[in-house]
């Protein structure tokens, strides 16, 4: 009798258990449409689709390390500095069910309850555009990064107010993100001329200080819809510039893009919406350790400041940092004549490849003679996995690939009573708990795409400060690539992409050895 009923109470709490277990259908497939899948199908710029079950469970248990450590979905501003509109952020709630349900074996669950897949935008979000600007051909002729500014005369014989800017990807598998600006020196324009490909080179910028920013995109952003009465001003026979990044691997793949621009037409006086960068490296009385320059083997912190006209209030409606490959930190906040601390920006683990545009999510007042300041760290060490120069060189200010730069962008105009009532995103807030990053449990060093053929792109977080070496293993143990030797590491996140042409198909093993180890299944197939 007991043996029965020690039987049935195992059976009951193993129900319960698998009752309790997150499934596909049931609950992550939403979770994905989400948050992911806006990137993650077929013809997008992410590596791998996450649109069908067979799709999530080929990418395995690297999904937990990519949500885990807030990788993806990729917001690099930290939440708890400032909340800004259009975030992309998981919950709490949410990656515990993703790891519950990779540690409960990946059930898939009653494809009766799997939700419809979400509408995909395939032309505008905004509606019907007053004027579309379509970007010449380009096919993107490098296996590496390519970032490429494109002109195209505006056509505006008059200044032009702006409601919205929206760009179009051509080919959203390979567009990684775009910066528009306008140009009236002529400048950009002789900078085409001179590249005998289509467009010219552009890495940090568009070769031309006076260009003005105008907007951006990066996949799975939200076009910017200014409010009544705002506009963006596009001066007369302006050139329009866009600056493009193009996605490694995307070589012999070709791209058509287009800019649409809705006219504001409130029949009354507009408010020119402005995008200057106030803190920057250029100006002697902003910069605190100018001139901007990072001598080799150093981590250097610098310090910028700039007061508002002391003769009017000013609305904020976005925020812009911008480094380039040596930069670690930045953050941007403003401090009131009545010593009230404004918070606008906060990036603790700057990348050059997910900058972008943040707007805030209601207007912030910024009262007449406040003082914006900025801090931004800069490692010019062999630590940093991502300096161009090995040995380390003097990084100097500069647009090109080997320089630098310190700047923020804001996005505002003059204030008017009740503009900062004006709400810009009312989304429901994802939200943070105390312990914010979760622990992994099954590993800390993400591949993708996974299986993959040709190329492997790694990523990983390194927790302590220390020695480490990456390499791809056989099913015998044995080393059959060394992706890097020991070398010394910082705390920090990291990634790299990988050759792995050479290597047959079949099952390997990738690790991170030293001070701290890791490792992750790896499939080739062709």
């Amino acid at each position: 009798m007991k043996k029965i009923i020690l039987i049935l109470t195992i059976t009951f709490f193993t129900g319960l258990l698998k009752a309790q277990t997150p499934t596909y259908c049931d609950d992550i497939a939403a979770i994905f449409y989400q948050n992911c899948t806006g990137c993650h199908r077929n013809g997008n710029i992410a590596p791998f689709p996450l649109i069908t079950y067979n799709d999530a469970i080929n990418t395995g248990y690297s999904l937990a390390d990519a949500v885990n450590s807030r990788r993806m979905p990729p917001w690099p501003p930290n939440p708890n500095f400032n909340r800004l509109a259009h975030e992309r952020l998981l919950s709490n709630t949410d990656i515990q069910k993703i790891n519950d349900w990779i540690n409960g074996g990946f059930p898939e669950g009653n494809t009766a309850n799997l939700p419809a897949l979400p509408n995909y935008p395939t032309g505008s979000q905004v509606g019907t555009p007053d004027d579309v600007l379509q970007l010449m051909n380009y096919t993107v002729s490098v296996a590496t990064d390519d970032f490429r500014c494109f002109v195209v005369p505006s056509g505006y014989g008059t200044d032009q107010m702006m409601k919205a800017i929206e760009f179009i990807p051509g080919n959203t598998a390979i567009v990684h993100h775009v910066l528009i600006y306008w140009d009236t020196t002529g400048i950009c324009q002789q900078l085409d001329n001179q590249d005998p490909d289509p467009g010219y080179q552009g890495f940090g910028g568009v070769g031309n200080s006076a260009a003005e920013l105008i907007g951006a995109w990066v996949p799975g952003s939200t076009p910017f819809v200014l409010p009544t009465g705002m506009g963006i001003n596009i001066p007369a026979n302006a050139d329009i510039i866009a600056q493009f990044h193009y996605a490694p691997g995307s070589n012999g793949l070709s791209d058509s893009s287009k800019i649409n621009f809705f006219y504001q037409t409130t029949g009354g006086f507009t408010r020119p919406v402005y995008f200057n960068a106030p803190l920057n490296h250029v100006d002697p009385t902003v910069l605190q350790e100018w001139p901007l320059k990072v001598q080799a083997n150093t981590v250097k912190t610098m310090h910028e400041s700039f007061q508002t006209p002391a003769g009017f209030d000013l609305s904020f409606l976005g925020v812009a940092p911008h480094m380039h490959l040596i930069g670690k930190t930045i953050n941007a906040y403003g401090v009131t004549p009545a010593n009230d601390t404004i918070p606008f920006v906060d990036i603790e683990n700057w990348d050059f490849h997910w900058q972008g545009l943040y707007q805030f999510r209601k207007i912030i007042k910024v009262p007449a003679g406040t003082t914006l300041y900025s801090k931004a760290t800069y490692d010019n060490t062999s630590n940093n996995l991502n300096n161009p120069n090995n040995p380390p060189q003097m990084i100097n200010a500069g647009e090109g690939t080997l320089d630098e730069m310190m700047i923020t962008f804001f996005e505002f105009t003059v204030y008017f009573p009740g503009d900062e009532n004006t709400i810009i995103d009312n989304s429901p807030l994802v939200p943070l708990a105390t312990n914010e990053i979760l622990t992994n449990t099954n590993e800390n060093l993400y591949l993708y795409p996974n299986p993959a053929s040709d190329k492997l792109i790694t990523e990983f977080t390194i927790p302590v400060n220390g020695n480490y070496s990456l390499m791809i293993k056989d099913v015998l143990g044995r080393s059959v690539k060394q992706l890097f030797p020991n070398r010394k590491m910082e705390t920090g996140n990291y990634r790299f992409q990988y050759s792995i042409g050479e290597l047959p198909s079949g099952n390997y093993l990738v690790e991170l050895n030293g001070d701290y180890t890791s490792s992750s299944k790896l499939i080739i197939c062709r």
